[in-house]
């Protein structure tokens, strides 16, 4: 290690709604608070009750701001609110929300007070590095996105089209061949314009990006089975390393995705769960991934995972690879067709990126 490295931890969707968040994170914490940078997915709104409104009455994601703390007791020093859930109970809680992590100087990006805030790369800087985090969501209504004057999320507006199979006829019913085709105007020159923003204030950039299909949207009380990734994010995640990012980072499907690597460029298309107190995953048991970064000299040097399974709503228990091998094995499988090679190590697998 040299005095210029910089160690970064990466995981997926994380809601801690338990009374006791700090027993939650104890038995991972270990793996999150030795890096300089660790990232999650902030899959809630936090903000207290005076901040929602008397009547309502959404079940989904929310947490009081006192919980945020044990976040960074865990070591988490970077998140991100490009996503649906930071919408689901009113702008007056997503603004709270980005006060809160604000108060608590905390690296966020992704949401804000307007269009201009919600677009603003966040920049780290350990060892005298430059991180910038460049943050967007696809997931969500339209109504949630930020605008010049009204707070929100950093939305990336996505067309989906349904073309009928060849022998719909023959076969009445036959499920339809679904397109998914990402704004390709205003919305991508903005995107251009951060991550090249990015690019001129720090030395590596990555894109987090809320993106993706959960199996449980498609297959609704069905098993945990697997989304292919859309077209949409295969051709976004490919333009912003074009544009001059690093890595793209996605999140929101639950599972893993595969990982590719694009002009020796990551794109770890789901980080899949890390804590998500979400009912509906109490009986459900998932792949986890903890994703290792070592950035050296201003570039990313190695790359790595951690597998783990992920039983109700976490956290995951992380294993040796030889301990996991079928998460092992089922990442391999799915990134292949990416032409994604990995070295299985003792302690994590290392993605190859030249």
């Amino acid at each position: 290690m040299t005095t210029n490295d910089v160690k970064m931890v990466l995981v997926g969707d994380t809601f801690v709604g338990r009374p006791d968040p700090d027993n939650v994170f104890k038995p991972v914490k270990h793996l999150i608070q030795g890096a300089d940078i660790a990232f999650c997915n902030l899959e809630t709104v936090v903000a207290d009750s005076k901040y929602i409104d008397q009547y309502d009455r959404d079940p989904r994601p929310h947490m009081d701001e006192s919980s945020i703390a044990a976040y960074l007791r865990a070591g988490f020093n970077f998140m991100n609110q490009a996503n649906n859930p930071h919408t689901y109970h009113g702008l007056n809680a997503l603004v709270r929300s980005v006060e809160v992590l604000e108060t608590m100087n905390v690296a966020h990006a992704g949401a804000g007070r307007n269009l201009a805030e919600a677009r603003k790369p966040a920049i780290m800087e350990r060892n005298g590095t430059k991180v910038a985090f460049v943050c967007r969501t696809s997931v969500g209504t339209p109504e949630m996105a930020a605008t010049v004057d009204t707070p929100g999320v950093a939305r990336y507006p996505v067309h989906t089209l349904y073309e009928a199979p060849a022998r719909v006829h023959s076969n009445p019913g036959l499920l339809p061949i679904v397109h998914t085709v990402p704004d390709r105007g205003v919305h991508r020159e903005q995107l251009t314009e951060d991550i090249q923003k990015a690019r001129d204030a720090a030395d590596v950039v990555i894109v987090s990006w809320h993106w993706g299909l959960s199996p449980f949207q498609v297959y609704p009380g069905a098993g945990a089975g697997e989304v292919e990734v859309m077209d949409y994010q295969k051709e976004m995640g490919r333009y912003a390393i074009d544009c001059g990012a690093d890595m793209v980072v996605g999140h929101h499907p639950h599972q893993p995705q595969p990982i590719e690597v694009y002009k020796g460029k990551p794109i770890l298309y789901s980080l899949a769960n890390f804590v998500h107190d979400l009912g509906s995953f109490n009986e459900r048991t998932l792949m986890a991934l903890l994703v290792r970064c070592l950035i050296r000299d201003g570039k990313i040097q190695r790359l790595s995972f951690v597998p783990g399974v992920l039983t109700g709503n976490g956290p995951p228990a992380f294993t040796r690879p030889a301990e996991s091998p079928q998460v092992v094995e089922r990442m391999i499988q799915m990134s292949t067709p990416f032409g994604t090679r990995f070295e299985v190590g003792e302690e994590d697998v290392t993605v190859v990126l030249k």
